[in-house]
């Protein structure tokens, strides 16, 4: 296997946009189902090593699969680690589904870290991914800085390209119901008058996320954590609840790998836009799906000639 530096090295060769990849912290969340485990009430939901009864495809424990891998998987949410999912209803498994949730992560190393999950997770036998699993990806926002107008300006990047997401990404997810279309008033959100305070601007923003259109529940939302309104695919009770971006729109992978790194990529330079960094970028005419919606994005938004083709 691969160093981590050499790895490093691979992923810098193979990505043409990973030269704008960021130090924000990011993490991701995995769905999946087909691994055994035993969890109990005081658990909190994560599933801990020890309980944990599947083995890697040849036969080997699972802790000396993800030391293999060098994913140091843990009991708490500090370290890479396995929960419960109640939401992934897969084929043929007798308990609910699982996810395997990263640590706080940061650059080209934490994109070597989810590469490495990716092919740890591949080699746990019975693990499988059908329609109802999910790749979510957090990237960090600072409250202080991405403020409620990095809000609107990131809405106003993705809403027009939303229904395209959809076509690009595999399965049915328009329709899933943890990854909803933007629901609430979008009009409204944009035009939240750029005159009134920063106080003002981000409560009327908070309203209209949190509105009944939006799916908010106040039933619910005495529980933050598992407030409705996170039921989009981009969620932005995140924003409030935990100081992220979060991205539910795309359907799990395990054996694209490339896929989930286009992805992470992607959304976090959507990010980055949406605070002002729109650098030049290289035209490839025949590169990943997810650049070529870069070039889109930048058509869209008047930023043309800041896409240069490459002299032959």
């Amino acid at each position: 296997m691969a160093s981590i530096d050499q790895l490093a090295l691979q992923l810098k060769n193979k990505y043409p946009m990973l030269q704008y990849f960021t130090d924000r912290n990011f993490g991701v969340e995995i769905e999946f189902f087909g691994l055994n485990y035993l969890i109990t009430p005081v658990d909190d939901n994560i599933i801990k090593p020890y309980c944990i009864s599947s083995r890697a495809k040849d036969g080997r424990h699972i802790q000396q699969l993800y030391e293999d891998y060098k994913i140091p998987v843990g009991s708490d949410r500090e370290s890479w680690h396995f929960e419960k999912d109640t939401s992934v209803r897969g084929k043929c498994h007798t308990q609910h589904g699982a996810e395997l949730t990263s640590p706080i992560l940061s650059g080209i190393q934490g994109l070597v870290q989810v590469y490495n999950a990716l092919g740890f997770l591949n080699n746990i036998g019975g693990v499988a991914i059908d329609e109802s699993c999910g790749f979510h990806v957090h990237h960090g926002v600072d409250p202080k800085v991405f403020t409620c107008k990095q809000l609107q300006q990131l809405v106003q990047i993705i809403h027009p390209i939303e229904k395209y997401f959809y076509i690009l990404i595999p399965g049915n997810r328009e329709h899933a119901e943890t990854c909803r279309p933007m629901e609430f008033n979008v009009a409204s959100f944009l035009e939240v008058c750029d005159g009134e305070t920063e106080e003002g601007i981000c409560r009327r923003i908070k309203e209209l996320w949190y509105s009944p259109e939006n799916r908010y529940e106040v039933e619910a939302a005495r529980y933050p954590r598992y407030d409705k309104t996170r039921y989009h695919g981009l969620n932005l009770h995140s924003y409030w609840f935990r100081s992220t971006i979060e991205f539910r729109y795309h359907s799990a992978v395990l054996q694209n790998i490339d896929e989930a790194m286009q992805w992470i990529i992607f959304t976090q330079f959507l990010i980055e836009m949406s605070q002002g960094f729109v650098p030049t970028i290289n035209y490839y005419p025949e590169t990943n799906k997810w650049l070529q919606t870069i070039y889109i994005i930048y058509h869209h938004l008047g930023y043309g000639d800041l896409i240069k083709k490459i002299a032959n």
